[in-house]
């Protein structure tokens, strides 16, 4: 597989761990196995849950409700984004 295919298909996927498998002592490459998750498209989900619900809750600033569910959305998608650096990238 090409860098630019592996590239493309990082962004595609997201998320994704790699570990070193081989190193060419002539030429001293490196071979990766790579395994994508598809966790990304979740981080997408919550990113655009949380910019809609942003827009409701400054249409309707006095619903205490809704602006206190803004706030843990927005502590869920950091805490999933956190996760997910640190046990997979």
């Amino acid at each position: 597989m090409k860098l630019r295919e592996l590239l493309n298909e990082k962004a595609n996927m997201g998320y994704e761990s790699s570990e070193p498998t081989v190193t060419n002592k002539v030429t001293g490459t490196v071979s990766w196995d790579i395994t994508p998750t598809p966790l990304k498209g979740s981080i997408d989900a919550l990113e655009k849950a949380t910019y809609l619900l942003e827009k409701a809750i400054l249409e309707s600033s006095e619903d205490e409700k809704l602006a206190k569910f803004g706030e843990v959305l927005s502590k869920l998608k950091k805490s999933l984004k956190t996760h997910l650096t640190k046990n997979y990238s």
